[in-house]
């Protein structure tokens, strides 16, 4: 089955607009909107394993506010997952962008927005090192276990220190290999790169634009 191709940087314009239009949509609205969206979305481009997950979280995330509004359970937390909740279907367009594209097709897409350089290498950079952390996380983990260091709650600034340290010498060390890289890539000359992923705005990237932008203005209309 042939699932949806989406621009990335339609992508991350709707991921950088969503959390401003708070200011200016009524919340409720926005919310239910911003996740059904996503989650179509993450359908149609074939991303049903981290829908799941994106959903379950939610879902999660959604009973603890209920619960904590309507039963006065904890109320600080509810008000804190009441927060939290807005910032999910962001989370879910951004596992999207983390999973489905690498680094060539990222810088192809930003770069044919004519974004200045710098700040195209800073963001490809910035969103692929999340997996790059995850995995080293799991590395630091696997050492501990295997010099008999356990995680403890009783312990936070320790279990914490014995984290913190080694992956700070491993962003340093990353981003000395990634600096190498990119310049043996040329990532810093002066003439447009050419990429074998070449990025074009297709019809598919208007619809969605023209959805995303439709439930926009239903909710503004709907708040009068």
């Amino acid at each position: 089955m042939k699932w949806l191709k989406i621009n990335p940087l339609v992508l991350i314009i709707i991921n950088l607009m969503a959390p401003t239009l708070y200011i200016f949509v009524k919340a409720s609205y926005l919310q239910v909107f911003l996740v059904v969206f996503c989650a179509s979305v993450m359908a149609a481009m074939g991303c049903f394993k981290r829908l799941f997950i994106c959903s379950g979280i939610y879902a999660a995330m959604f009973g603890i506010y209920y619960l904590g509004i309507n039963y006065n359970i904890v109320p600080v937390l509810a008000g804190f997952m009441a927060i939290m909740l807005q910032f999910v279907p962001c989370l879910m367009l951004a596992s999207v962008i983390i999973s489905k594209y690498n680094s060539a097709q990222l810088l192809s897409a930003l770069e044919s927005a004519h974004i200045p350089r710098v700040l195209v290498v800073a963001t490809t950079i910035t969103i692929k090192y999340i997996p790059t952390f995850r995995r080293e996380f799991g590395y630091i983990m696997e050492s501990m276990c295997l010099r008999g260091i356990a995680v403890s709650w009783k312990r936070p600034l320790s279990s914490f220190r014995y984290i913190i340290a080694p992956q700070l010498f491993r962003c340093a060390a990353i981003a000395e290999e990634v600096t190498a890289a990119g310049l043996v890539k040329g990532i810093d000359a002066p003439m447009r790169r050419s990429s074998y992923y070449e990025q074009k705005i297709r019809f598919s990237d208007i619809l969605i634009l023209f959805i995303f932008v439709c439930g926009i203005v239903g909710g503004l209309v709907w708040a009068k």
